[in-house]
């Protein structure tokens, strides 16, 4: 018998089997509960937000530790689809950072998909996190006829809770990864801007070819642009593009990298 390290997020499929078996447990919904209560009693947290007695958008994070840096993990954050877009999923992460505040965290980590626009907007220009590493293909495959084919990549979003939001000049010089070749990337200046499709769900509704070419080459952009000290600082959501800096003003301000 051997007994491995899972690195592979695809392999995680064989877990429920086994808890199902092992515990008796029919459905995921038990495993869920579970696994919350436990984040909960071992540093982590669960918040809800409730109108009129209903619970209409949760969050939940747990503690992560990474290169000697203990920080708030979170997860998830949602809201019933009839009450998105109303200021609940922003009272959660605002709460959040009270939360944990007040229970010893000075970081608080979570991952987004880098090119959607939104999420975008409401993690760097809105929470005022900043990015300075991505992942590829996170969670592994999805199978869903919209997803399938192209990677979960993501960016890893740090809000620092010491840090005010970072905002700095507006970009001379926006890159577009679709009219660029990302391999013969050039850069001069110490702040960049980085187009992103403003809404990528459509973009792979309609091209799914288009979509895997703007995810391979923004991939590309931004992890060369990562490499040469770049940290991506505010969103544009008008005109659907990031800002990236590698000033002196604005890395003086963060701890070093752990990720």
């Amino acid at each position: 018998m051997n007994i491995d390290i899972v690195n592979d997020p695809d392999e995680l499929r064989n877990v429920l089997p086994i808890v199902q078996s092992a515990w008796g447990m029919q459905n995921a919904d038990q495993l869920v509960k579970d696994t919350l209560t436990a984040m909960k009693f071992h540093g982590g947290v669960v918040l809800m937000a409730r109108e009129n007695g209903k619970v209409v958008g949760i969050n939940f994070s747990f503690p992560g530790f990474k290169n000697g840096q203990v920080y708030l993990y979170s997860h998830m954050t949602g809201v019933l689809e009839e009450r998105k877009y109303n200021g609940t999923g922003f009272k959660l992460k605002k709460a959040q950072e009270e939360w944990a505040r007040s229970n010893g965290y000075r970081l608080i980590v979570w991952t987004f998909d880098p090119l959607m626009s939104l999420n975008a907007n409401f993690n760097i220009h809105k929470i005022g996190a900043i990015s300075r590493k991505y992942l590829h293909n996170f969670y592994g495959n999805m199978e869903d006829s919209l997803n399938f084919g192209l990677p979960t990549d993501r960016f890893i979003a740090e809000r620092w809770l010491f840090v005010d939001p970072i905002r700095t000049r507006i970009p001379d010089h926006i890159i577009d990864p679709i009219s660029i070749d990302p391999l013969k990337l050039s850069i001069s200046d110490d702040i960049v801007g980085v187009r992103i499709p403003s809404n990528f769900v459509e973009m792979k509704k309609n091209s799914r070819d288009t979509s895997a070419l703007f995810r391979k080459n923004s991939a590309l952009i931004f992890e060369s642009l990562f490499d040469l000290g770049f940290i991506v600082v505010d969103f544009d959501r008008e005109k659907a593009y990031y800002t990236l800096s590698r000033e002196k003003s604005v890395t003086e301000k963060l701890p070093a990298k752990i990720f």
